[in-house]
C-alpha cells in the first residue's frame, strides 16, 4: 500500500474526528467570551491539557529530540526550567481571575491606566509572540511532512493553515481548548508508545547505555550535559518567555476558578517534565543506533526512516497533534489581541457580541493567511521570528510583575510602563547588534528594570488620573 496514502488518511481520520468536536464545541458556546476566554469555565483537565498541548509544540519533535541526541538527558533540565516559569504563573491567578481580564493589553490598562501609546506598544508586544509561533509552525509542518510523505511543501501548508480554521472558527478558545485536551491526551498516548518502540528497536536499555558515553546517561551528570554556560542561557531565556507568553495568560483566564487554574498549570508543568524525559530518551536512543549525524536536530527525522508503514502513520498523527494544538492557539490569541484591543478599545467600543464573533472569525481568516505567505515566501527567514520572544519579554516582564507588586501604591503611572518597555527593547536590541555572548534578553530585562525604577520613583507623576488599585486579596499558591 502506498505509504503516503495511508499517513494521510491517518491523519485526516484524527483532524476529521476533532475537528467534529470543534464544531460541536462552538455550537454550544456561541458568545464572544467563549471565543475570548472560553467562557471562563474550563475545567482542571482541560485548562491542563491546552497549557501542555499549546507549550510543548513542534519544538519537542525536533530541537528537544536533538537536544537528547547530543547531550543525553538535558532536555529534561530545558522542560523543568520552562515548568518552574509556568508555576510561577499561578502567584498571580487570584488576581487575574478576579480582575476578568481578556488579554494582556487589560492587564496594564488596570495597573497603569488608560494611555494610547503604552497599551498599542503592550498590544504589539502580545501579538508578536504568538504570531512568530504561528509561523514557525507552519514551517515546521512543511518541512516534517515534506520529508514523510514527499507532498510539496507549499500544498501541505496550504492544506494545515485551512484544516487549522476548523479548531479556531467554531468557537474560539473554547474550541481550541477542548481540542488541545484530545491532542494533549493523543501525545501523552504516542509518547509512550514511541518510546517502547524505540526501547526494542535500539536492542533495550542495557544496549543503548553501553554504546552512549556515562556523561549523557548517567544521573545526574546526564542532567548537565549540555554543560553550565548552556543552563544559564536557558534560564536567562526560558524564565522570561513562560512568564511573558499571552497564551498561558489566556489559559488562566479562562479556568473556572483561580483553584482551577493553580492546580491545571501545575499538572501542565509535571507533564511538560516527562515530555522532557521523553525527548531526551528518543534522543539517547537515536544516537545508540546512530552516532554519526551531522546536526542532532536530524535525530528525529533520522528515527523516521527506520519505522514502519503502520507505526509512521501512528507518528503522523503524532506531528499533526503536537503542531495543530499550537497553531490554533496561536492563530485565537492574535485574534483576540485585534477584536478586543484595537477594534472594541478604539474603533467600535460599542459593538454588539454578535458582531465581535462576525469579526474574531473574519480575522482569524486574516491572520492564517498573512501566515501562510510569510511561511511560504520566507521561510528560511524565519529564524529571526524567535527573536520576537526576546523582545516581548524584554518590555513585557518587568512591567507587568512590577507592577503586580506596586498595585496597592499610588506610583504607577503610564511613565513607568513605557519608560520600561523603551529601554527593556532598546537594550535588547543594542545587545543583539553588539552580539554579546550572553542572551541579549538579560540586557533587555535589566534595562527594562533600570527604566521601571526611574520612571516610577524619579519621575512619579503625583497629579496622575490614574484610577489607584485597591486590591486587598493575598497572593495564595
Amino acid at each position: 500500500m502506498n505509504a503516503t496514502f495511508v499517513i494521510l488518511l491517518c491523519s485526516i481520520v484524527v483532524l476529521s474526528g476533532a475537528a467534529i468536536f470543534s464544531i460541536w464545541i462552538g455550537r454550544r458556546n456561541k458568545s464572544s467570551e467563549n471565543w475570548s476566554v472560553g467562557g471562563r469555565s474550563l475545567p482542571i483537565y482541560v485548562v491542563a491539557g491546552t497549557q501542555f498541548a499549546t507549550g510543548v509544540g513542534g519544538g519537542v519533535l525536533v530541537a528537544h529530540i536533538g537536544i537528547g541526541y547530543s547531550a543525553g538527558w538535558s532536555a529534561v533540565t530545558y522542560n523543568v526550567l520552562y515548568s518552574i516559569g509556568i508555576i510561577l504563573l499561578v502567584l498571580l491567578a487570584n488576581w487575574l481571575k478576579e480582575q476578568k481580564f481578556t488579554t494582556m493589553p487589560e492587564i496594564f490598562k488596570k495597573l497603569y491606566g488608560e494611555h494610547k501609546i503604552m497599551m498599542s506598544i503592550v498590544t504589539f508586544l502580545a501579538i508578536v509572540v504568538p504570531f512568530g509561533w504561528l509561523c514557525t509552525q507552519l514551517v515546521a509542518f512543511g518541512s516534517l511532512f515534506t520529508e514523510i510523505t514527499g507532498i510539496n511543501f507549499t500544498l501541505l501548508i496550504l492544506f494545515f493553515a485551512a484544516i487549522s480554521l476548523l479548531f479556531v472558527l467554531p468557537g474560539g478558545l473554547a474550541s481550541v481548548a477542548w481540542t488541545d485536551f484530545i491532542f494533549g491526551c493523543l501525545m501523552i498516548i504516542m509518547t509512550v508508545i514511541s518510546g517502547f518502540y524505540i526501547l526494542d528497536l535500539a536492542g533495550g536499555w542495557s544496549e543503548i547505555t553501553s554504546k552512549v558515553p556515562g556523561n549523557m546517561v548517567n544521573l545526574p551528570e546526564g542532567l548537565g550535559a549540555v554543560g553550565t554556560t548552556t543552563i544559564v542561557f536557558w534560564i536567562l531565556a526560558i524564565f522570561p518567555g513562560a512568564l511573558t507568553n499571552q497564551m498561558s495568560y489566556q489559559r488562566i483566564y479562562a479556568a473556572s476558578s483561580p483553584s482551577v487554574a493553580k492546580k491545571g498549570f501545575i499538572i501542565a508543568a509535571i507533564v511538560g517534565v516527562i515530555s522532557g524525559i521523553w525527548a531526551s530518551f528518543m534522543g539517547i536512543a537515536v544516537y545508540s543506533m546512530n552516532p554519526d549525524l551531522t546536526d542532532p536536530e536530524m535525530a528525529s527525522g533520522w528515527f523516521l526512516t527506520q519505522i514502519p508503514l503502520w507505526f509512521m502513520a501512528l507518528y503522523g498523527s503524532f506531528i499533526i497533534a503536537t503542531i495543530m494544538s499550537t497553531v490554533s492557539s496561536a492563530v485565537q490569541s492574535v485574534v483576540v489581541n485585534i477584536t478586543t484591543d484595537i477594534y472594541q478599545s478604539y474603533v467600535n467600543p460599542n459593538a454588539s457580541d454578535r458582531k465581535l464573533l462576525t469579526l474574531s472569525r473574519l480575522m482569524s481568516v486574516v491572520v492564517i493567511a498573512l501566515a501562510v505567505v510569510l511561511a511560504l515566501y520566507y521561510p528560511k527567514a524565519l529564524g529571526w521570528l524567535v527573536a520576537t520572544y526576546a523582545y516581548s519579554a524584554s518590555g513585557l516582564l518587568v512591567p507587568i510583575f512590577g507592577g503586580f507588586i506596586l498595585r496597592k501604591s499610588n506610583r504607577l503611572s503610564a511613565k513607568s510602563a513605557i519608560g520600561s518597555m523603551a529601554l527593556g527593547v532598546l537594550s535588547a536590541a543594542v545587545a543583539q547588534i553588539v552580539g554579546t555572548e550572553i542572551p541579549y534578553v538579560a540586557f533587555g530585562i535589566l534595562g527594562s528594570l533600570v527604566g521601571f525604577i526611574v520612571f516610577t520613583y524619579m519621575f512619579d507623576d503625583k497629579s496622575k488620573s490614574k484610577e489607584i488599585v485597591t486590591d486587598k486579596e493575598e497572593v495564595q499558591i
